[in-house]
């Protein structure tokens, strides 16, 4: 859903929206093809790294071809949603988070089979963001949060918590009333996916899945949406609706994830800045974003389609693919081995990841985020209503639309 860092578009034409990577071992001596849909690579060198990777496991697993079919990413869910209904799904393939839930409860995925991977070995939000009804089903190739940028000049030490987080804007426009303290989160999508990791600072919880209870009307989550709405106050839109208010110096801190790091220092060099894990009220706590892949049912290779997966997340091969598909290792082994080589921003992102947690696994969770919890937090911000009389309604709306009562 959401990248690490930008990238130019890949430099091979689509024909008919389709780019078939053919194994290099497939013909006479290939006696299994397995077939694996992911999103188009980013860059020419994203493509290198995926094609080292297949013709790797090829050369590991002999009579085995990896048929890589590589689609554009705003054509790749309807793509797969054709395959799906005429049954000519891949072995395996990418997911966004959150349709996994979708394609587990409608039976179009497996699960995954105990001892496919050391789940251990793996960050568990990211591993959660596989789990539907205490099963999993599928394995998290990359994964990606957002943290708290900074300008060094106007922040020299990064808050921690909430109160340090809300002194420290306090401060910033007081000493000059043409700067925010911050940029606030609006109540769109993208607010809407960064609001959970608040609520998971101040110990809530969005949904208790298990006995199918909205929670985000509660306490920890109207304190968290309350936290934005007191920002505000000394972070006016006036000021941060302007063209880029961080990177033009006209906001001490905003949150953003790290894709924004490259294109800061690109397009912004004279900029200090830095990033600094989410402040939080209770316990450190964060979002998550990324990709997941999965097990088609109607597939013909399910036990060789899981070890590949398995290889791909694999701590000698998944800081290399997380990369190339623009986020972080999954793999924790991976990650802690590799992280010396990340700057001091991306380690923050990285802290972050470790204290991700999942989004609820519902089907409908992008729309209750987009349609639902997006303009409540809108409402709130507006002034058009209370914090706790924003989230009552939302959770409510949530509830008639999931057929829970709690």
């Amino acid at each position: 859903m959401i990248r690490r860092v930008t990238g130019t578009a890949a430099a091979m034409a689509l024909l008919a929206g389709l780019t078939a990577c053919g194994g290099g071992s497939e013909g006479a001596a290939a006696t299994t093809t397995l077939t694996y849909w992911m999103f188009q690579d980013r860059t020419p060198q994203a493509g290198e790294v995926v094609e080292k990777l297949r013709t790797d496991f090829e050369k590991a697993n002999k009579g085995v071809s990896v048929k890589i079919v590589k689609i554009p990413k705003d054509d790749y869910n309807t793509k797969l949603g054709s395959a799906v209904a005429s049954g000519s799904v891949p072995d395996a393939g990418v997911l966004d988070q959150p349709l996994v839930a979708r394609y587990a409860l409608d039976g179009t995925i497996k699960e995954m089979p105990a001892g496919t991977v050391d789940e251990k070995a793996l960050y568990a939000g990211a591993l959660d963001t596989n789990r539907v009804d205490d099963k999993l089903y599928g394995v998290p190739l990359d994964h990606t949060t957002v943290g708290l940028f900074y300008n060094k000049k106007l922040v020299p030490t990064p808050p921690k918590t909430w109160d340090e987080l809300k002194q420290m804007a306090a401060q910033i426009h007081q000493k000059d009333p043409k700067v925010a303290g911050m940029v606030v989160p609006k109540g769109d999508g993208y607010g809407g996916w960064m609001w959970p990791g608040f609520v998971a600072g101040a110990g809530g919880e969005m949904a208790d899945m298990k006995n199918k209870k909205i929670l985000f009307d509660q306490p920890p989550a109207v304190e968290a949406l309350q936290l934005w709405v007191d920002l505000l106050k000394s972070s006016p839109r006036e000021i941060t609706d302007s063209d880029k208010p961080f990177e033009n110096g006209l906001a001490g801190m905003m949150i953003s994830g790290p894709w924004d790091v490259a294109n800061i220092k690109d397009q912004f060099p004279d900029l200090e800045f830095n990033v600094a894990p989410l402040p939080y009220k209770t316990e450190p706590a964060g979002n998550i974003g990324g990709e997941n892949a999965v097990v088609f049912t109607k597939g013909k290779n399910a036990d060789l389609a899981w070890k590949w997966l398995a290889y791909l997340t694999n701590a000698d091969n998944n800081t290399k693919l997380a990369q190339a598909l623009g986020g972080f290792p999954t793999n924790i082994a991976a990650a802690e081995r590799d992280a010396a080589t990340f700057g001091t921003e991306q380690a923050a992102f990285l802290e972050q990841l470790k204290v991700a947690q999942a989004r609820p696994a519902v089907p409908q969770w992008i729309q209750i985020n987009d349609e639902i919890i997006a303009p409540a937090i809108e409402s709130a911000l507006s002034g058009k209503a209370t914090a706790q009389q924003a989230l009552t309604g939302a959770a409510e709306k949530t509830r008639v639309l999931l057929g829970w009562t709690g």
